[in-house]
């Protein structure tokens, strides 16, 4: 895919992320000033489905032991930067702790989690890792940003994901970015007995 496919298929498949953003950005105003919700584009999910397997070579397939984790730069690059944003859009849809959307996001939810699920079903992972307990050899796999003493934290893990890590076909395409919590060892500090009032008690 050269460059110029690329740009195309760019601002195809930027229309039809839009749309979701649109409905958002009527969540300002109270509900009677809302303008409804567009019609959403037809065709989308057939859309990413080609974008996704152009990823193969034009005129022919690679042989076998290399097909499975080709991928073009460009193509990475691209699935990455969508897979990053859908992730982020569809965490400020959720409620907190959970996978249901809160009720004023309910009908563009339905949007997000159909592209969703297309990016799953043609191979995209996209994993956060938050609250995830750091192995004892420490972080693999992981872009630590920062590391935070944390009261209460027994041991180290992941306090927020800044970006994802993304695999295409189980290929790494993009590194998490991750904070850390670790134990905060001054409140986590066992205090020393207090000396017992009226000094020595001792039995003579």
């Amino acid at each position: 895919m050269n460059n110029r496919q690329t740009r195309g298929w760019k601002g195809c498949l930027g229309n039809c992320l839009r749309r979701p953003f649109e409905s958002i950005r009527q969540w300002r105003f109270p509900r009677e000033f809302r303008i409804g919700q567009a019609m959403y584009p037809q065709g989308c999910q057939a859309l990413l489905n080609e974008l996704i397997r152009a990823s193969g070579p034009p005129g022919g397939a690679l042989p076998e032991a290399s097909a499975e984790h080709a991928i073009s730069e460009v193509l990475a690059r691209f699935l990455a930067e969508v897979g990053t944003n859908l992730w982020r859009l569809r965490l400020k849809m959720l409620q907190p702790g959970t996978d249901q959307p809160v009720e004023d996001m309910r009908r563009p939810y339905r949007h997000v989690e159909s592209m969703w699920d297309t990016l799953i079903q043609e191979g995209v992972d996209i994993h956060d890792h938050t609250g995830e307990i750091v192995p004892e050899g420490g972080v693999y796999g992981l872009k630590v940003l920062a590391c935070q003493p944390t009261p209460g934290v027994g041991r180290e893990l992941v306090l927020e994901t800044i970006r994802p890590t993304i695999r295409y076909r189980k290929q790494v395409i993009q590194m998490g970015e991750v904070i850390l919590a670790k134990p905060d060892k001054q409140t986590n500090q066992v205090a020393p007995p207090a000396a017992p009032e009226g000094g020595n008690t001792d039995a003579n």
